[in-house]
């Protein structure tokens, strides 16, 4: 007679328990990832119970089977998951229409990239080309970490709200960074045109407001806020902190006004050595960058240094140049800087 098992109908999931426990030590030693790791300790653990742990041979399999059904349902679990359109709370649809999902493998892992086929030239006629994505995993969490953070801080000023957003997202633009470095070695870039390139890659992104409530019609706002979103509809994103998007947000869905645009320039021209500033003006109810950076043209002194001025919502503005409605410098004060 068969000898029967002390665990009982404990046995399979006992072996899954282990099969986790196994695969996050695994992950230590072997650059696997989690899933895939599982399903090969699963597997090891099925096998060798059925070997050794049965001497009915109509038996010795079936702990691979169990394995194998498994396995078949938690991929479907996956598949159902990655087909669930982007959603975060008050926001209808927040994946711009030039955003699409793509699944790759990393890590021998199944992800979801939310990416951008981009095609843009500089202030100059150079023409630039690239696939910039954000994982959407990454997309979800930082904006899920934002909320939550601002629903738990208080900001003294805007600097310091802005130096946050890009300290916290820059490790999450790491694909787009990687790609930027790929142009500017693929175009030998000097410090100045890879400045340029970066600028304009953001000022060629469709203007859209933020708001910190939800949008409404446009005939709800002032003449200079109706005008656009009766020409564009979709140009609005509501519902974000403090009326700004955090940077890998914004590379989620493409959707971003004045601020938004300077701290996600600011944190990838610092991670990338640049001496950068961003300038705010109550007057003008605006945000501008500022570059110390060997240049001519309109620029803010501190600690004895020149920051050149740039615009970046309106395309064809160049280093040094502000747009004639509010170029009076007087207007402008530097609210952060990364020296």
């Amino acid at each position: 007679m068969e000898k029967k098992n002390k665990l009982g109908c404990f046995t399979f999931p006992s072996i899954v328990l282990l099969a986790l426990v196994g695969a996050g030590f695994l992950q230590n030693f072997i650059p696997l990832s989690l899933f895939f790791s599982f399903v090969l300790i699963l597997f090891f653990l099925s096998w060798l119970l059925g070997k050794y742990g049965s001497s009915n041979q109509k038996f010795r399999w079936r702990y691979v089977m169990y394995s194998i059904l498994t396995i078949t349902v938690l991929l479907g679990i996956r598949y159902m998951l990655n087909a669930v359109p982007v959603q975060i709370e008050g926001q209808k649809t927040i994946v711009s229409e030039k955003i699409h999902r793509e699944k790759v493998f990393e890590k021998g892992d199944s992800i979801i990239l939310l990416q951008q086929n981009r095609r843009w030239n500089d202030n100059y006629g150079s023409s630039y080309t690239g696939e910039f994505s954000v994982r959407e995993k990454d997309y979800l969490a930082s904006k899920k970490q934002y909320f939550n953070y601002t629903q738990r801080e208080s900001y003294s000023s805007w600097g310091k709200l802005y130096q946050y957003l890009a300290t916290e997202d820059t490790p999450k633009l790491d694909l787009i960074l990687k790609e930027l470095t790929a142009i500017k070695k693929a175009k030998k870039l000097n410090q100045f045109e890879f400045a340029e390139m970066v600028v304009t890659f953001i000022q060629d992104i469709q203007y859209s407001f933020v708001f910190e409530k939800a949008c409404l019609a446009p005939e709800h706002y002032e003449e200079s806020i109706r005008s656009v979103l009766v020409r564009c509809q979709e140009c609005c994103i509501g519902n974000i902190p403090y009326g700004i998007q955090n940077p890998v947000g914004f590379m989620g869905n493409l959707k971003g006004d004045c601020d938004t645009r300077t701290v996600i320039i600011y944190a990838i021209l610092s991670h990338f050595g640049y001496d950068v500033a961003i300038l705010n003006s109550d007057y003008y109810r605006h945000s501008i960058l500022g570059l110390n950076i060997p240049a001519k043209g309109q620029y803010k002194t501190q600690n004895g240094k020149r920051y050149y001025v740039w615009e970046t919502t309106n395309k064809h503005f160049t280093i040094g140049t502000l747009p004639k409605n509010f170029d009076n410098i007087n207007h402008w004060n530097i609210v952060l800087t990364n020296t």
